[in-house]
């Protein structure tokens, strides 16, 4: 079989298993009762705070990939995702990550491209998803943030890496006219 196929095989195959083990969260979330510390009122986050909360738990979740702890991204969590996911099912969820050797981090040296404008949603949640340019897979990503005590802090997420589709990938195609020869040496 030749070397692509297997490669684009592979990659096929850690995508699946990367999606199926990595969602965590987020479809308990509207069944979920307001948490009493939430304020009265949440304002959308400027652009800045969106692009560093998307940063500091791509970070997180990465640190913990790469240890094997998921105790830090846990504290960091939400007590409502908290309760609902320990340190022990966070690294059973994203084990596939570890076992594929698949590192994350390098995502946020690269600005986040959001897929479409972050959502505030019913009892203080923000809702953002989104792509690093990552090369050779992207690394997409759906996150939830619950403001607590007027901090935002995460409450679902799911990360997966992902192959660009060949539409989307740019490419050039120069063709050269038969007749054409190169001349002599340019003049001026």
């Amino acid at each position: 079989m030749p070397t692509s196929i297997l490669a684009f095989k592979r990659a096929g195959w850690r995508l699946t298993s990367a999606l199926m083990c990595c969602m965590v969260g987020i479809a308990s979330l509207s069944a979920q009762t307001a948490q009493p510390n939430l304020p009265a009122r949440v304002t959308m986050p400027d652009n800045a705070k969106i692009t560093l909360l998307v940063q500091t738990y791509i970070a997180a979740l990465s640190h913990a990939n790469l240890t094997g702890n998921y105790t830090v991204l846990h504290a960091m969590a939400s007590p409502a995702f908290q309760s609902l996911n320990s340190p022990t099912q966070l690294a059973q969820k994203f084990a596939a990550f570890r076992t594929q050797g698949i590192d994350i981090g390098p995502a946020i040296l690269l600005p986040p491209i959001l897929s479409g404008p972050p959502a505030l949603e019913g009892a203080g949640l923000l809702h953002v998803s989104g792509h690093y340019e990552t090369k050779p897979q992207r690394v997409v990503f759906d996150m939830v943030f619950q403001a607590v005590n007027n901090v935002w802090r995460l409450s679902g997420i799911a990360v997966s890496t992902v192959v660009p589709q060949a539409a989307e990938q740019p490419h050039l195609e120069i063709q050269i006219p038969k007749a054409a020869k190169p001349s002599g040496p340019a003049q001026r």
